[in-house]
């Protein structure tokens, strides 16, 4: 997704966090919530977690009853990347910052409320201030628990139990941060569209010099009647094919089948980099 350069992260480290897994788990679950959600409209403050990592939790909080869902959608990402490019997976606060003001954050670790977040230091010095609006609510907890199949977890139980997936791992390996950040990249531009618009034309993605690419479209011939591929089951989907690989702990190319109550409507692949080249070159 397309970041303005004038949108800036400023974290905060402190104690030492779990494991990073849960990092990148527990923010593909908070970012699918933001993903389906209308990009311009304000998310209310929440919290995140999944029964397979309790921690840390992302909590968001704005300067205001919430957060615009773009901003959470460019502050995760950044988030995520930095401490992979850094190597510093820490319980942290990460402030963010549009236009040289600050419009919220992104707190990693155990569950905090919001008024104490607030209290934190800002990124003047050390000295503890308290910000001047505070959400209007303490955040819900959307705590997500896995399914006792863990290649049908539920995230939202009024739709995404219709949504499910079929793995068939096939190739090459991948660095188990590469195919995170390959989900991350693949949720992030996917929120940019309405989620109940049909996913009509081959969409691709993979992020930064990382050597994982996913790609998806539609069945062929087109679908005309429902259920038909639309972004939100792209979003529901994702972090279903994580809890698959995670759970297995078999992180490769595969083919995936996309379904909806039982139909297949989208059909797709991680890919490496030489795969890729080899497809358009073909």
């Amino acid at each position: 997704v397309e970041i303005p350069k004038d949108f800036i992260i400023y974290p905060r480290f402190s104690s030492p966090g779990p494991p990073r897994e849960g990092f990148f788990y527990n923010s593909i679950i908070a970012l699918q919530e933001v993903a389906l959600g209308d990009y311009n409209a304000i998310m209310p403050v929440q919290s995140f977690s999944s029964g397979r990592f309790p921690e840390p939790h992302v909590q968001f909080y704005g300067m205001g009853a919430g957060l615009p869902r773009r901003y959470l959608v460019w502050g995760l990402v950044m988030s995520i990347w930095n401490m992979l490019f850094t190597s510093d997976f820490r319980n942290s606060l990460v402030l963010l910052l549009y236009r040289y003001e600050e419009v919220g954050g992104i707190y990693f670790g155990p569950q905090e409320s919001v008024t104490r977040l607030l209290r934190l230091p800002t990124r003047k010095g050390d000295t503890t201030v308290t910000r001047k609006i505070l959400p209007t609510s303490e955040p819900s907890n959307s705590t997500i628990k896995n399914s006792s199949n863990p290649n049908n977890i539920t995230i939202n139980p009024l739709t995404a139990n219709r949504v499910t997936v079929e793995i068939n791992p096939f190739g090459s390996p991948f660095p188990q941060s590469n195919v995170f950040m390959a989900i991350i990249s693949a949720l992030s531009e996917a929120a940019v569209h309405p989620s109940t618009d049909r996913l009509q034309d081959p969409f691709s993605s993979h992020f930064e010099s990382l050597a994982c690419y996913f790609v998806t479209r539609p069945v062929m011939p087109p679908r005309r009647t429902p259920p038909i591929y639309e972004w939100r089951h792209l979003i529901q989907a994702l972090p279903k094919v994580m809890e698959y690989m995670v759970a297995r702990a078999v992180y490769r190319e595969s083919s995936i089948e996309i379904k909806v109550d039982g139909v297949t409507v989208g059909l797709a692949s991680f890919f490496n980099e030489e795969r890729v080249k080899g497809l358009k070159e073909g």
